[in-house]
């Protein structure tokens, strides 16, 4: 045996993520805390709590009735909507699956393992107590099972469905396995979902328990030499230890082969080096009696397949039921396995915190041992008094502590840890645990980044993003990248969005607070707007350039390409800041402008970001068609160095922005003045191109009419008859450059139409192009239309999404600016993601060092779901105004069919929302309810109703055509 870290490498199973409620403690954070401060959370219940949960007053009144229990918060609460859970069958199902179903996410969360994409084969084992929500809520009332059927009562409350139930609703594939060994469960589900990673079974799994008492605000009766405690206090190896006390529980691990967990870079918080199974058979007094034998077998048997001395063992999870004879026996076969020790190794039972939690007892123990390991600190004994005998000799390899301390050890040596936990019947568990290694990665460094959240539902988006917002205010010190990471890709991601940029955690805080709401469009369709010369601005790419390498290369190759047809080099205008203020130049600014749009669109493409239309105003059009593979980088950036030398030739003008309908301006044009109009960027948006005294006369004119009017900083007509000239050469130009088919669809904003992929442009195009009209306003109509678009501004600016703002057909379009030369890219990019548009974050972060971070997980809705009220009283008439009758003279055959298979549908799924052509799987049913509900409406109408037919249009209204027609 060695106590090296790479020791049994192929043996180690990390615990990567972890979740639980448990008495007093709502997530480990409170429990950590609970455990840290030796906080005993058994509730202490008064007689008028007891009297209002319905216990009768005659057992109250009896000197054995103990008022005392582990209670656990929130029982009756379900997030069934997020799971696709109808209500209904949310009402029906076991409580205890429920909790484990929602820990269940939050462990695999708590592991940044919950994504967009499986993890592998992903096992889950797990077992839960008794059901008595079944017995006394479910099977009592005969109602309830005459219109569900006792199939459905069995999916929803038998404990062979648990771990497959978690299965289905999370889409994992691996075995997922029930484990039932009373007291036990819990941690044998951790030792088998070990075995299952080790043989290859399961890449991932979970593993854990729950166990619901019912009711939960209620006693127990005490019966002399029994297990449960005479005064509700459980004290394991307290001299004065005279019984346990119940209480409920729920926790989960997840793991993962530690190999595999290094490659993946998760956050690991312990080790499990090693782990033993076994019975005590017949070799005790009787069947509930632990073993001295079999547990000793157990120990030896778990540090031998860990390939550890148990003298490096300095903490122990001990079993610890608080009983004489329980206590007794577990230091007995503790003893001899240890040998003498003097006090080397700590000892603790979390049963004195919290009760005694059956078959979630062991995970709750794990994870407090994990916990220790992570946090290196021993939590205390709580409530000891005076320890037993045997902890006092001083030749005991065993101490206990009465409050919490740091957990040191020699230089060199590993913190190690073990757990026990014995099932009434005796199986017995022990689990062997070691820290992690340290992480050698340095610190992660502040820098800028975006923080996303995201949540099935607005309300449920809002309360995450807060409850994320809280914990980075109370973790400031945790890195903004780290953060950032977790959420962009150890998430998975949900319709309703919320996405902030921010320089540091404390902002990104304050930003969550109140952030705007997108909501995901299904396949979204990315429109490029590429602006026309206006948007530019000195060292425009600078920010990209410096952070993107595919990004720098493409304005590299183009600045080349463009020197010696322009004599400068791009580069000083779009990275360096421009001192020589060469940006104003026509013939400059506009190949300056396209290299920039170009070389920022291909960086979206590396993002996964693929246009399915571009759409380019003026000089941005030249733009649209080198990232549609119409034209060559070069012929690209030729034609539009032409193209500026040409308008910086043409006769002298200007251009006017008028803020008035193109009727309305067209009205003021009519005269001598040779004045065009040049562009409608939207309704009350246009542009006016001219020689500059008509301009001036326009001008006039304008401001006796009360029309605002804003002289553009431009000395040429653009878009005028007077490019007149430029047009004619530039077509001559345009003729000697080789054009492909594009790839991509464009707006053309000479017509306002798609010019589609796989075309070619019309002759003279170019040409006319230069002397039209820039129709962005019909061209952003034609993009709207698309459906599912999403307009993103590709350029330096948010101009183009000023003007599509104010087009009444896309207002209901999302639109993004990414604005890359004030920084703001990642911000643009969280805007993206936001409405639907998938990105692959990895690209985005360009290399940029960050590790997971422990964040909180998502806030389940606090929907009740109990069936604590009779058949009749559940199922009682909506209120008169949400009232379907069920006969109705006036109506037609038709019409009283479908509202008589409606109420079939609202009963059998708790839905009261359900209208003549919902969807029967869309409001949650499944295969088994659907033939259920067939049943019903053939019983109820007297026809053959054939079920093949009708999952093809599972609608009311398609079901009562049937009806009727059949």
């Amino acid at each position: 045996m060695t106590d090296e870290p790479g020791d049994g490498l192929r043996q180690d199973i990390a615990i990567v993520g972890m979740a639980g409620r448990f008495p007093g403690a709502a997530d480990l954070d409170e429990y950590w805390n609970d455990l840290l401060a030796g906080r005993v959370a058994v509730a202490r219940l008064s007689r008028e709590e007891l009297l209002a949960a319905g216990v009768p007053a005659a057992d109250l009144d009896d000197p054995a009735y103990v008022p005392a229990r582990g209670l656990l918060a929130g029982t009756d609460l379900f997030d069934a909507g997020f799971f696709g859970i109808p209500p209904r069958e949310a009402d029906l199902m076991d409580p205890q699956h429920r909790l484990l179903l929602e820990t269940a996410w939050q462990a695999l969360e708590s592991g940044g393992l919950i994504t967009d994409r499986p993890p592998g084969r992903v096992g889950v084992f797990a077992g839960s107590g008794f059901n008595y929500y079944l017995q006394q809520q479910v099977l009592a009332d005969p109602e309830l099972l005459a219109e569900q059927g006792l199939l459905s009562v069995v999916l929803a409350n038998e404990k062979d469905h648990l771990a497959a139930r978690i299965a289905y609703r999370l889409g994992l594939n691996g075995p997922a396995i029930g484990v039932q060994t009373a007291c036990s469960t819990s941690l044998v589900a951790v030792h088998l979902a070990c075995q299952s990673l080790r043989t290859g079974d399961s890449d991932l799994a979970l593993a854990g328990g729950v166990d619901l008492e019912f009711p939960q605000r209620a006693g127990y009766r005490y019966e002399p030499k029994g297990i449960m405690s005479p005064d509700g206090a459980c004290r394991p190896f307290d001299a004065a230890a005279n019984g346990t006390v119940p209480g409920s529980g729920v926790g989960m691990v997840v793991l993962k082969r530690a190999a595999d967990a290094r490659r993946d870079g998760d956050r690991v918080l312990a080790l499990i080096s090693g782990s033993a199974v076994n019975n005590d058979g017949a070799a005790k007094v009787g069947y509930t009696a632990p073993g001295v034998a079999g547990q000793v077998d157990v120990l030896a048997r778990a540090y031998a397949a860990a390939r550890v001395d148990p003298s490096t063992i300095g903490y122990l999870e001990a079993h610890g039921t608080a009983t004489e004879v329980g206590d007794a026996i577990e230091l007995a076969a503790l003893r001899e396995v240890f040998g003498d020790g003097r006090g080397a190794c700590s000892l603790g039972s979390v049963k004195a915190n919290i009760g005694h939690l059956s078959a979630a007892a062991g995970v709750a123990g794990l994870i407090k041992a994990a916990l220790a390991l992570h946090h290196r600190r021993i939590p205390p004994l709580a409530g000891l008094d005076r320890p037993r005998a045997e902890l006092t000799d001083p030749g005991s390899p065993f101490t206990v502590d009465t409050v919490a301390r740091e957990w040191t050890v020699p230089d060199g040596r590993l913190r190690r840890a073990a757990v026990s936990s014995f099932g009434l019947g005796g199986t017995n568990v022990h689990v062997v645990l070691t820290e992690a290694p340290a992480d050698p990665a340095p610190p992660t460094p502040t820098a800028p980044d975006v923080v996303l959240v995201s949540a099935p539902t607005e309300p449920a988006l809002r309360s995450a993003a807060e409850r994320l917002a809280r914990h980075l205010a109370d973790h400031p010190g945790l890195p903004l990248p780290d953060v950032a990471l977790t959420t962009q890709r150890h998430r998975r991601h949900f319709a309703h969005r919320i996405a902030v940029a921010a320089p540091d955690t404390a902002e990104a805080a304050r930003a969550l607070t109140g952030a705007p709401v997108r909501t995901a469009l299904r396949r979204p369709e990315v429109v490029f707007l590429l602006p026309g010369q206006g948007a530019e601005a000195p060292g425009m790419a600078a920010w990209a350039y410096r952070r993107y390498r595919s990004f720098a290369a493409d304005i590299d190759r183009g600045s080349e390409l463009g020197r010696p047809l322009l004599g400068v080099d791009l580069r000083d205008l779009l990275v360096d800041r421009d001192p020589q203020g060469l940006i104003h130049r026509t013939d400059l600014t506009q190949p300056a402008l396209v290299l920039h749009e170009y070389a920022l669109g291909r960086l979206l493409g590396t993002f996964g970001v693929r246009p399915a239309a571009l759409l380019g105003h003026s000089v941005g059009e030249y733009a649209a068609a080198g990232l549609a593979g119409e034209l060559g980088p070069a012929d690209m950036l030729r034609l539009v160095a032409e193209r500026g030398a040409l308008m910086r030739r043409a006769p002298a003008g200007g251009m006017l922005v008028v803020l008035a309908a193109p009727a309305a301006v067209r009205a003021e044009l009519a005269g001598p003045d040779e004045l065009d109009i040049a562009a409608v960027n939207a309704p009350e948006v246009v542009v006016v191109s001219g020689p500059a005294d008509a301009l001036t006369r326009l001008r006039a004119r304008l401001d006796t009419a009360g029309i605002q009017h804003r002289l553009l900083p431009t000395e040429r007509a653009f878009h005028s008859r007077m490019m007149a000239g430029a047009a004619v050469a530039l077509d001559a130009v345009a003729a000697t450059v080789e054009v492909k088919p594009g790839e991509v669809d464009v707006i053309s904003t000479v017509s306002g139409r798609v010019l589609p992929a796989g075309g070619l442009r019309p002759a003279g195009y170019w040409a006319e192009q230069l002397r039209s009209p820039v129709r962005y306003q019909d061209a952003v109509v034609t993009a709207a239309a698309r459906g599912r678009a999403v307009l993103v501004e590709v350029g330096p600016g948010s101009g183009l999404i000023g003007s599509a703002r104010q087009i009444p057909e896309a207002r209901q379009t999302p639109v993004v600016a990414l604005q890359p030369r004030r920084g703001d890219l990642l911000s643009g990019l969280g805007a993206l993601w936001a409405s639907g548009v998938e990105l692959d974050w990895a690209a985005v972060r360009a290399g940029s060092p960050a590790v997971r971070a422990p964040l909180p997980a998502r806030p389940f809705a606090a929907e009740r779901h109990w069936l604590d009220t009779p058949a009749a009283a559940r199922d009682a008439p909506a209120p008169l105004a949400d009232r379907v009758p069920l006969a109705d003279p006036a109506a037609d055959d038709e019409d009283r069919t479908v509202r008589q298979i409606t109420e079939i549908w609202r009963s059998l799924l708790g839905v009261p929302t359900v209208g003549p052509d919902s969807d029967f799987f869309t409001l949650g049913g499944e295969s088994l309810l659907f033939i259920r509900m067939i049943a019903q409406v053939q019983r109820r109408f007297g026809v053959p109703v054939r079920i093949a037919e009708l999952a093809e249009a599972p609608t009311p209204r398609a079901i009562a055509a049937h009806v009727i027609g059949g």
